[in-house]
C-alpha cells in the first residue's frame, strides 16, 4: 500500500507541474497583445476627444454666429416684403422702399377659419394687429431673425438667404397679440365643445357633433401662423383640417335627456319688476341621430336636426320691451287752486304714481288712493255737493282722476267704469272728466294690452302730468273727439239747462290711417241755477231739467 501511495503522489506531482508551467512562446505573445491594446485604447480616446473638441468648437461657432446674426443692425439678406426687396436695409430704408412699392395698411380685411364641427373664428386685420403701415412692416421684417432665441435667429437667417422666408414668416414678427389672444380664447371654447361632445345651434335648429372629436388636438401657434398666412395670401376664409382615425361612441339617449326642454315664455314678475326666465323648447329624434352618426366616418361633422320651439318673448326681449314706450299722457293745470286743493291733487297723484298693471289686471281709483281723511293727509277744499260748492276733505282729487282718465283713453285702454261730473269742469275738455267719491262713484280701467303698464304721475309748478308707459307693438295711437250740444228743458224748450257731450275714440295706425271710431261715452252737465234763464214770471223757477247729468250721487270735485 505504501508503494502505491508514493507512486500516486509522484504521478500527481508531475501532472500539476506540467499543467501550470506556461510556455515561453505564449508569454511573449500575450505581452505584445497587451501593448497593442493599450495603444488602441489611447487612439480611441484621442479620437473621441477630437470629436468632442470639434463639436464644442462648432457649437461655440454656432452660438457666436447666432449671436452675431441676432445682433446685426440690418434686415437679413434676400428678404422680400410687399413686392419690395428690403434685404440688407435698415428699418428706415425698408420703410421708404415699402412706401415706394405702394405698401398700404389693410384694416378692412377679415379672415375666418373654420375648425371641425362648423366652429368658426373670425379676426379682422385691426384686431390681429396686422393693419401695419410701412414703418411697422419694416420693423416686423427686422424683427424676423433678431429675437431673443439664437437658434430661431439662425433658422430665420438661413431661410432668408435661401429665399424660403415667406411674407407670413416675416409678419409673424409683428405685434400679433390680437390673433394670439383671440385664438387662445376661441380654442378654450372649442376645447370645451370637444370635451362636451356636441354643441347646439338653436338659430339654425341643429345639433353639431364631430365623430372622433375627443382626439382632436390643435396647436395654437400653428393656427395663428395659418391665419397670418391667409391674411397675406388675401384669403378671407379657410378650413383648418385635422386628421382623425378613430372615434368613441356617443350615447344619444343620455344626450336627449340633457337637451330636452319645454318652451316657457317670459312673464313680468311684480316682485322683481323684471321678466322671468324664459326657456327655448328643444327636442330631437334619437333614432335619426344614431343613424346619422353610424353612417359618418371618423373626423366627419355630424349634423342632427333639432326641433326648436322659441318662446313668444325671451327674458332679454321682455326686459328690453318693458315700459319702454309712452302710450298716453295728459297734463292739467291747477294754478288757481287753493293750497288745500293743490295738496289734495298732489297727494292723490303721488298715491297712483308707479302703479303697475299686468295684462288683464284692473285699476280702481278708490282702492289705490284710499279714503280721503285728514289722518291720510288730505285737506279741506272746494267740492260739489247737492248742486252747490261746499268745503270738504279731499276736494280736488277729481282733477287727478280726470287727468288719469284722459291718459288711459290715449293709451287705448279699456274703461271699465267712469262717471262725469254733475257740473262741467274747466281742466279737461267736455266729456273727458271722471268724477270719484269714497263709496262711489268710481273710476276703473283695465290693462287690455299684451304687456304690463305703469302709471307715472308728476307735478311741478301747479301742473299735473299723468303718463302711462308700456310697450307699443304696432305704433297705433288714439285721438279723442267730441260732439257738444245744448240741452233744453222739456217744457220750456227755449230754456238751456245743460250741455251734452258725446265723445269718440279714434284709433289710427302708425301711418295715420283710421282703424276704428267708436263712441266712448255720453256726458250730461247741468247748468247752475243762476245760469239758467227761466221765463219771467214762471212757476218753474226751482224746477230741474228733465235730462240730468250723470252721476246721480254727488262726488267731491
Amino acid at each position: 500500500m505504501a508503494k502505491g501511495r508514493h507512486e500516486a503522489s509522484k504521478s500527481d506531482g508531475k501532472k500539476t507541474k506540467k499543467s501550470t508551467a506556461p510556455k515561453k512562446k505564449d508569454s511573449v505573445k500575450r505581452g505584445k497583445d497587451s501593448k497593442k491594446a493599450k495603444r488602441d485604447g489611447t487612439s480611441r480616446k484621442n479620437a473621441v476627444l477630437a470629436v468632442v473638441l470639434i463639436i464644442v468648437f462648432l457649437a461655440a461657432a454656432a452660438v457666436t454666429g447666432a449671436v452675431v446674426v441676432g445682433k446685426t443692425a440690418k434686415i437679413h439678406p434676400n428678404l422680400t416684403l410687399g413686392g419690395a426687396q428690403i434685404g440688407g436695409m435698415t428699418v428706415a430704408e425698408a420703410a421708404d422702399a415699402l412706401d415706394k412699392a405702394g405698401w398700404t395698411a389693410d384694416s378692412d380685411a377679415t379672415v375666418t377659419v373654420t375648425l371641425p364641427g362648423e366652429y368658426s373664428i373670425s379676426i379682422s386685420a385691426e384686431e390681429a394687429g396686422l393693419d401695419l403701415d410701412s414703418t411697422e412692416a419694416a420693423q416686423a421684417a427686422y424683427n424676423y431673425g433678431h429675437g431673443d432665441n439664437p437658434i430661431e435667429n439662425v433658422k430665420a437667417y438661413f431661410k432668408c438667404i435661401t429665399g424660403k422666408a415667406t411674407q407670413a414668416d416675416v409678419l409673424c414678427c409683428a405685434d400679433t397679440e390680437g390673433i394670439k389672444t383671440k385664438v387662445s380664447d376661441a380654442l378654450k371654447e372649442y376645447s370645451a365643445f370637444l370635451e362636451q361632445g356636441y354643441r347646439t345651434d338653436l338659430e339654425n335648429e341643429k345639433l353639431i357633433c364631430v365623430k372622433g372629436g375627443e382626439n382632436i388636438k390643435i396647436g395654437e401657434d400653428e393656427l395663428c401662423t395659418a391665419i397670418i398666412e391667409a391674411f397675406y395670401d388675401n384669403k378671407d376664409s379657410f378650413d383648418y383640417a385635422v386628421d382623425i382615425s378613430s372615434a368613441e361612441p356617443l350615447d344619444f339617449d343620455k344626450l336627449h335627456k340633457e337637451l330636452y326642454a319645454e318652451a316657457v315664455d317670459a312673464a313680468y314678475d311684480a316682485k322683481t319688476q323684471k321678466a322671468t326666465k324664459s326657456t327655448v323648447g328643444v327636442d330631437f329624434d334619437v333614432s335619426e341621430a344614431q343613424s346619422l352618426w353610424d353612417k359618418a366616418s371618423a373626423g366627419d361633422t355630424v349634423i342632427i336636426p333639432l326641433t326648436v320651439t322659441k318662446p313668444k318673448y325671451t327674458t332679454e326681449q321682455l326686459n328690453e320691451m318693458l315700459f319702454r314706450d309712452k302710450l298716453g299722457a295728459q297734463t292739467t293745470n291747477y294754478s288757481s287752486s287753493t293750497d288745500g286743493r293743490a295738496t289734495n291733487v298732489e297727494l292723490s297723484a303721488d298715491k297712483i304714481n308707479g302703479v303697475i298693471l299686468n295684462p288683464g289686471e284692473e285699476f280702481s281709483y278708490n282702492d289705490v288712493v284710499g279714503q280721503r281723511t285728514a289722518e291720510a293727509g288730505f285737506k279741506t277744499a272746494a267740492a260739489y255737493a247737492g248742486g252747490k260748492v261746499v268745503q270738504e276733505i279731499g276736494g280736488g282729487i277729481c282733477q287727478t282722476s280726470s287727468t288719469l282718465y284722459c291718459a288711459a283713453l290715449f293709451a287705448n285702454l279699456e274703461i271699465v267704469h267712469r262717471d262725469c261730473h254733475m257740473f262741467a269742469v274747466g281742466y279737461v275738455p267736455w266729456g273727458l272728466d271722471a268724477t270719484v267719491s269714497w263709496g262711489g262713484p268710481e273710476f276703473k280701467f283695465k290693462n287690455n294690452r299684451d304687456f304690463p303698464i305703469k302709471i307715472v304721475a308728476k307735478h311741478e309748478n301747479r301742473e299735473l302730468t299723468i303718463e302711462i308707459w308700456g310697450t307699443d307693438v304696432d305704433g297705433s295711437y288714439v285721438e279723442m273727439t267730441n260732439s257738444v250740444s245744448t240741452v233744453y228743458d222739456d217744457e220750456y224748450t227755449s230754456v238751456a239747462v245743460g250741455t251734452k257731450a258725446i265723445t269718440y275714440r279714434n284709433v289710427y295706425d302708425k301711418d295715420g290711417n283710421l282703424l276704428s271710431r267708436t263712441q266712448e261715452d255720453v256726458s250730461y252737465y247741468n247748468y247752475h241755477d243762476e245760469d239758467i234763464a227761466w221765463p219771467t214770471p214762471t212757476p218753474k223757477q226751482t224746477a230741474k231739467p228733465t235730462q240730468t247729468a250723470k252721476p246721480t250721487q254727488t262726488p267731491a270735485a
